[in-house]
């Protein structure tokens, strides 16, 4: 009989645990499911602790991490931490780094590189502008619910809002979990800006699968692109027509893939 595959679903930005439970209802028969809301974040390693203090607690071994949108950045260090037991990666409109490059900026500065520093000689192509996220700070401060509603709407395209999916997914899903103070949203977002953790993709070598919608407008295709490129295990799946949150507006088709990917795990 084949062992059960542990799997720890991680939460994006704004969001909680709950977020995952379409998700949990579809594979609870087939493996062992663990979610996580992370905690208030105060350094850049907070997100990934907790996570790793969830798998030592509950003593799991054979852990697939599934990481959507924030959480594929801690997915992804918490599999660089723990190679021994992560045996798959799942990054849900993942990316390697937020923050998209300017030719003033350097590769490789900030506090975050303190295993290894990434050496490439072409810009970050993924992510999206600073200016962007530091507007959005700016705003929270002022009207942090409006804020939190416009973030939301950004998560959908333009074929998924025209069918209706964003308010329906935004009052059943977005908007009923954990409610993020301004603190809590504000040092998300800080974490957001610093996080670089394409020095990790080197050691990375578990199968691991991206699932994209190809209409990300917050986290842009081309950042899937990236990791696929920099690990040979890496199977990228794309979905057009589709924005940030394949696994609740392309319900079918992406549970459809995660199980196949699971089988041959």
């Amino acid at each position: 009989m084949a062992e059960i595959i542990n799997i720890v679903l991680i939460h994006g930005w704004a969001c909680d645990e709950s977020i995952w439970q379409e998700t949990k209802n579809y594979l609870e028969q087939k493996c062992r499911l663990y979610t996580i809301n992370l905690p208030l974040m105060k350094n850049i390693h907070s997100y990934r602790d907790a996570v790793i203090e969830l798998i030592e607690q509950k003593g799991l071994t054979r852990v697939v991490l599934v990481g959507w949108s924030m959480g594929s950045l801690v997915a992804i260090q918490v599999a660089g931490y723990l190679l021994h037991k992560v045996q798959g990666l799942v990054l849900v409109s993942g990316m390697s780094k937020f923050i998209t490059e300017t030719p003033t900026q350097v590769l490789g500065s900030g506090d975050f590189h303190e295993d290894t520093d990434f050496v490439n000689n072409e810009l970050y192509p993924g992510g999206i502008p600073s200016v962007l996220v530091s507007k959005m700070k700016k705003r929270l401060s002022k009207d942090p619910e409006r804020t939190l509603n416009d973030f939301y709407k950004l998560m959908f395209s333009s074929k998924e809002q025209a069918q209706g999916l964003d308010g329906k997914i935004i009052d059943n899903y977005l908007s009923r979990g954990r409610i993020w103070d301004l603190l809590e949203a504000q040092s998300g977002l800080d974490f957001l800006m610093e996080a670089d953790v394409r020095a990790y993709l080197q050691n990375i070598t578990c199968p691991t699968l991206l699932l994209h919608g190809e209409e990300d407008n917050l986290c842009p295709l081309e950042g899937a692109n990236f990791i696929e490129r920099q690990l040979p295990c890496a199977q990228l799946v794309s979905y057009p027509g589709v924005g940030h949150i394949p696994f609740l507006t392309e319900f079918r088709n992406f549970h459809q893939a995660l199980e196949e990917w699971l089988a041959v795990l």
